[in-house]
């Protein structure tokens, strides 16, 4: 057979400062026996050499391109790849990992021969920083069901059909850690997943890579917003990697999503009255905006009333607070513990939602930060505005944590 009849793969490595190691995994496509590639690197302007390597491939033709400018990240810069690919069957390889001998020939028998399967994806080696195997991954057949227990893919041991990527919507660009895990459940939702019992690729952990640095503090809150938003639910498995989280309550997992998250897919506080030392006024207002992509659906109060500054005439706690969105009465609740929640729901229809609580309970305070004295109500430690993804994921968590 030809290399005219052999269809084309398009191997898309998105890169960024990997000068130590984007030279294997170019190396790693050159040496592959199928005849039939190109290979794209989306670089996003990296200043430590990587660009004068790739220079030194630009005579391979049509086998080798490279583009080197500022991008949107790893999600953005794999849509671009795929976007600039000519062939029908794409390969997505990180600048750090490389391939197997023979991995693009045997990816490509399996697809050729299952005309219905919409990806192949086989086993994985892992490797170090030299390059030197340290384990195998052997992964499982990826179902949907399997996929809402675990990632049982290995993304530089996938292979994908380029117009079921464009279908599903390519990679999701505000996700920063599992966007290959997110895609593959988008994928299994409408396709078939099928599976070679063969290694075609190394992945590499190194003391500089996504897996070991941002595992705990991106990958797991990510992770874990991702199975929530794809089945309302969460697996025992990922739930043992989210026991530190549930540990420390909702609130914590839902904070460090937020400082993960573009601005644009969170919504996000534009101004509240809230005092610097958390206080807050009898009436407390808060302004909460949104992206359309990504609109507002609760709004989170974690508050505290501090016993040791009672009310006149008022024994323990017991106050009332009369929550107004948008300039109607949404809720009057019965604070009766020193710690409280409120949930407020907005209007998802509005970019723009106004939050006013009223408390029943204030005090005159005085203290190092405000001398002079001021009327408040509670400490309010955390205010926390959610997308609907955002308050399931909140949900599921509070859930499991009163069960555990």
């Amino acid at each position: 057979m030809s290399q005219q009849d052999l269809p084309l793969v398009s191997i898309i490595t998105p890169s960024y400062n990997q000068a130590g190691f984007i030279a294997e995994t170019i190396q790693s496509v050159l040496n592959q026996d199928y005849p039939n590639i190109e290979h794209i690197v989306v670089d996003g302007g990296s200043t430590d050499g990587t660009v004068a390597l790739l220079q030194q491939y630009s005579d391979r033709g049509e086998r080798f391109r490279f583009v080197s400018e500022p991008d949107r990240g790893q999600s953005h810069a794999v849509n671009k790849g795929v976007a600039m690919a000519k062939g029908e069957i794409i390969g997505w390889l990180n600048s750090d990992d490389t391939y197997v001998a023979g991995a693009v020939r045997k990816a490509v028998q399996a697809l050729r021969q299952h005309p219905e399967w919409a990806m192949v994806h086989g086993n994985c080696f892992v490797i170090n920083k030299n390059s030197r195997s340290t384990s195998s991954l052997n992964v499982s057949p990826a179902t949907l069901q399997r996929l809402y227990e675990s990632c049982c893919v290995c993304q530089p041991a996938a292979f994908f059909r380029k117009h079921v990527f464009q279908q599903v919507g390519g990679v999701d660009e505000s996700l920063h850690f599992c966007m290959d895990y997110d895609l593959w459940i988008r994928i299994a939702k409408h396709y078939t997943i099928g599976y070679i019992p063969e290694h075609l690729a190394n992945t590499r952990i190194h003391e500089s890579s996504k897996t070991a640095t941002q595992w705990h503090s991106v990958g797991i809150p990510e992770v874990l917003q991702t199975v929530v938003k794809h089945f309302g639910k969460i697996s025992n498995t990922w739930m043992r990697y989210a026991a530190p989280y549930l540990r420390m309550g909702a609130f914590s997992l839902l904070r460090q999503i937020k400082a993960n998250a573009t601005r644009k897919h969170t919504p996000k506080v534009t101004h509240m009255n809230r005092y610097k030392d958390l206080w807050v006024p009898p009436m407390f207002t808060v302004a909460v905006e949104a992206d359309p992509s990504s609109p507002a659906h609760l709004l989170l109060v974690r508050g505290k009333s501090s016993q040791h500054i009672p009310s006149p005439n008022e024994q323990g706690v017991n106050f009332q607070c009369s929550v107004v969105v948008n300039g109607r009465l949404a809720a009057v609740h019965q604070i009766t513990t020193p710690s409280f929640s409120l949930e407020v729901p907005l209007d998802r229809s509005r970019l723009k939602n106004e939050v006013a609580i009223f408390s029943s309970r204030f005090v005159s305070l005085a203290n190092q930060v405000y001398p002079m004295k001021r009327q408040v109500s509670f400490v309010a430690e955390d205010v926390l505005p959610l997308s609907l993804d955002e308050a399931r994921l909140y949900q599921t968590v509070q859930h499991a944590s009163r069960t555990s």
